[in-house]
């Protein structure tokens, strides 16, 4: 494995919870979420946001009982340098930066984080044209960057754009190809907005998978085994994976620059990627042992 595949934690669902709510974020634990999102920004009523900060600062000044998400109010706000500092505890996994449009934006944050002696990862949201027009800058702004991601909603309003048009999917397609310019590993999925179709949450996630998303976030624990069903490598996946890493492996093993699968087909660059991406994502989740 590169090292980029071994320091970026792999999840399925982050699951979002608006930090105002103790009782649902103590619910969200409880779900099957790979990781939780407290939320200080959309989800929260203005005067709601100072009480979502204390509750977020107090769950991640110690551990938590998941890898652990902070969604900050964008830097044009007049909170966001007050949201870092009081939740950069020990618990924090790392934060989500609402609305980016600037490489100095992130740059901030990531200071910020270091003076409170926090080594969080950080979580590029786009959600405005500008942004994603910056979406490399923004990516290469520091080392704490640690994913790109889309605002969806806020997006699609921005380019006047239907959600399942071209036009949305272009924006899709350009994170996925600059995170893995960059050497970030894919990013996830935005959120399903509807909690009550979970057939729409199906065959968007079945779409995402397909553009190449390895993940997606939630807004409700009811979304999670969609998710999951979805973006968990099937077993026939990663025996199939398994082989094609084997093949390749003995490739370079015999110095041959062609890999030859079981049946004796060649197996192409691409492919081999591939195979190599599935068993990340498995080793990942425990389903496998190391085969890379």
């Amino acid at each position: 494995m590169s090292d980029e595949q071994v320091t970026h934690p792999v999840y399925r669902s982050c699951l979002y919870v608006p930090g105002h709510q103790p009782d649902r974020i103590a619910r969200a634990y409880e779900s099957d979420a790979d990781a939780v999102i407290i939320d200080l920004e959309d989800a929260v009523p203005v005067p709601q946001k100072p009480l979502a900060r204390e509750t977020a600062a107090a769950i991640t000044s110690g551990p938590t009982p998941k890898p652990t998400f902070v969604r900050l109010n964008s830097m044009r706000s007049t909170l966001c340098e007050q949201d870092v500092p009081a939740v950069a505890g020990v618990g924090l996994t790392g934060v989500r930066l609402a609305k980016t449009e600037w490489p100095g934006e992130i740059r901030q944050v990531a200071e910020l984080l270091r003076e409170a002696g926090s080594p969080a990862v950080i979580h590029v949201l786009i959600e405005t044209a500008r942004g994603l027009e910056n979406a490399y800058q923004l990516a290469t702004a520091s080392p704490s960057v640690g994913m790109l991601g889309l605002g969806e909603s806020d997006l699609r309003a921005d380019l006047y754009a239907d959600m399942d048009g071209a036009t949305m999917d272009a924006t899709r397609t350009r994170v996925i190809i600059v995170s893995r310019a960059v050497g970030l590993p894919n990013p996830l999925q935005s959120v399903f907005p509807d909690p009550r179709n979970p057939e729409g949450l199906l065959a968007t996630s079945i779409h995402g998978k397909r553009l190449g998303f390895i993940g997606r976030m939630a807004i409700h624990p009811s979304q999670v085994p969609i998710i999951h069903h979805v973006y968990t490598p099937q077993q026939h996946e990663i025996e199939e994976a398994m082989e094609i890493c084997a093949a390749a492996a003995l490739a370079k093993e015999q110095n041959r620059s062609i890999v030859i699968n079981s049946k004796g087909k060649m197996v192409g660059p691409p492919a081999v990627a591939s195979a190599r991406q599935t068993l990340r994502l498995a080793n990942a989740l425990d389903l496998v042992g190391n085969a890379t």
